[in-house]
């Protein structure tokens, strides 16, 4: 039985009218950043949205193409994504980031999506994702987005060839 939010993601897209759209807003957040950058994807007059900490946030429109990263074997999860008219701003942020902490603290990246006629109730996410890379040309700032590493320590043991000989005979 699909929860409460997934029956509203669903109910919109199988049933909600022809003029209804769905809004993606992004958000790219670090604590050494001057500000907030809150982007609106398809809504060039920008919009103003109720965040899931009850606060309103102001998404402005910027050209931006999002693709799903490739899927490799250990089942990560990425997005690249292309931020036009971004390509001077956030040089001097990332440059804050390097004399500050060094990247130590990645910057975030919040995807979320609400219906044009609910800007009260997110439709789908937030989805949070860290920022691996950046990268930067003349039509704006293009940057990979990749599922945290919740789990970084290793369980188990490695088995190999020079530590148990014995295993050769299976080959």
């Amino acid at each position: 039985m699909p929860s409460p939010d997934e029956t509203a993601y669903i109910e919109f897209f199988l049933n909600s009218r022809v003029d209804i759209v769905q809004f993606e807003c992004l958000e790219l957040v670090h604590p050494d950043f001057s500000q907030i950058y809150r982007f609106v994807r398809n809504n060039t007059d920008g919009l103003r949205a109720k965040l899931e900490t009850d606060e309103y946030g102001d998404f402005a429109y910027v050209p931006v193409a999002i693709r799903q990263g490739e899927m490799i074997d250990d089942l990560d999860f990425s997005l690249e994504v292309e931020l036009g008219d971004l390509g001077e701003i956030l040089p001097l942020e990332l440059d804050n980031i390097a004399a500050n902490d060094g990247f130590i603290t990645k910057p975030q990246f919040i995807y979320r999506s609400y219906r044009s006629d609910d800007l009260e109730n997110i439709l789908f996410g937030p989805l949070k994702l860290e920022v691996v890379t950046f990268g930067f040309n003349k039509t704006g700032a293009k940057f990979e987005a990749v599922a945290p590493r919740l789990n970084v320590s290793r369980t188990g043991e490695i088995y190999t060839i020079a530590r148990f000989p014995g295993l050769r005979d299976f080959l």
